[in-house]
């Protein structure tokens, strides 16, 4: 471990981190502290950077303003103070100084201005901060989620949000974890939850800023709670009568015309499948139904079925239906024109891992599946 690692909690310590965790998405917030702070203690007699100087870098890095910074600020009333504080920084080596020595150039435009009797020196917009940091090894590289290892995130807000507040907050979900991978993909009424799918890391970093009190002013709504899905449906959970989160009863999606006969033993969970290809939606329902041999058999038949949604009396041709086990497709099938339903059975054992895949063109969506 780096230096830079090891004085991460003193780092959090020592400051006021409402920032923190949004700096820390987008920049390597440590690495870029302890470079700095080398910097001043060379310039400054072993002094190194104080809290007002991590604070103010903080909010640069995510983009705020001065007037945003004033109320976060210690011993800060208004803009003016704030930049006569940065200036006279400035001449003791302060935080802009450093920056400039570590990149080994200007850090905005700085010019002299007249503020009554004395004479000040301007501090650049912080944004000149970014600008210059962007293509610094500080910037983290966003990578794109591998489609086995994205994660479902719910959250649960009230009802009473408008459409624009809800883009509003898909937006800020995505700054907040640097992840633009991160998207609204379902919304449920009564209160709103909503669903993103984006990698381990990205939904996990919203949840700790739930734990932390700071998501409902990051994302200007109250939250009533925060949950990350288990990457894994675990269907032996449905014989408990508790349906994972995501899938819905077979009547709540199909009308009990669509419905296969089923005796009283069996359990059916659905989940409404959107899949784009050539620029369509095509929405389809899978349904997952599941009977146990007998009471002594570790083992569970498990029939797996896709039906039409809405008035379509048709499956997408070509629509294919995999079950993958082990990585390696153990079924397939594939829908032809005029068909109402596709399926396939197969029994699975007490603990056994499976994937299922609904191809449709280039859309591929995976569902995993643990017995």
């Amino acid at each position: 471990m780096n230096q830079a690692a090891s004085n991460s909690k003193c780092l959090q310590d020592l400051v006021n981190y409402n920032f923190y965790a949004e700096a820390q998405a987008t920049w390597n917030v440590n690495d870029l502290i302890f470079d700095l702070e080398k910097i001043k203690k060379k310039w400054s007699m072993r002094e190194g950077l104080s809290k007002f100087h991590k604070q103010y870098l903080l909010m640069a890095l995510v983009a705020k303003q001065l007037p945003d910074m004033v109320s976060e600020l210690e011993d800060i009333t208004s803009v003016d103070s704030l930049r006569t504080k940065l200036s006279n920084d400035k001449k003791k080596k302060g935080i802009h100084f450093c920056l400039q020595k570590l990149l080994e150039q200007e850090i905005g435009n700085p010019k002299n201005i007249k503020t009554g009797n004395t004479e000040d020196i301007e501090i650049g917009n912080p944004k000149d901060i970014v600008f210059n940091l962007l293509n610094s090894k500080y910037k983290k590289q966003p990578q794109p989620p591998n489609p086995e290892k994205e994660t479902n995130l719910l959250i649960r807000i009230p009802d009473d949000v408008s459409a624009k507040q809800l883009l509003e907050i898909e937006n800020k979900v995505r700054a907040i974890t640097g992840c633009p991978y991160l998207r609204v993909v379902e919304i449920k009424m009564g209160s709103i939850i909503l669903v993103f799918k984006g990698s381990q890391s990205a939904c996990e970093q919203v949840e700790s800023l739930h734990q932390q009190g700071l998501l409902s002013e990051r994302l200007g709504v109250p939250i009533i709670d925060v949950e990350i899905i288990p990457s894994r449906v675990n269907l032996t959970q449905w014989f408990d009568n508790i349906l994972t989160t995501g899938w819905q009863a077979a009547n709540e999606l199909l009308s009990p015309s669509r419905l296969v006969f089923r005796s009283r033993d069996e359990i059916q969970g659905t989940k409404l499948i959107d899949l784009r290809s050539d620029l369509l939606s095509h929405s389809v329902v899978l349904l997952v139904n599941l009977l146990p041999e007998n009471d002594d058999s570790f083992e569970v038949e498990i029939t797996l079925r896709v039906y039409p949604t809405g008035d379509n009396f048709y499956l997408p041709p070509n629509l294919k239906l995999i079950v993958l086990s082990k990585n390696e497709v153990f079924q397939e099938v594939t829908a032809r024109s005029e068909d109402r339903i596709i399926q396939c059975q197969f029994a699975g054992e007490l603990g056994e891992e499976f994937t299922v895949q609904l191809v449709l063109g280039e859309a591929v969506i995976s569902e995993d599946f643990v017995v």
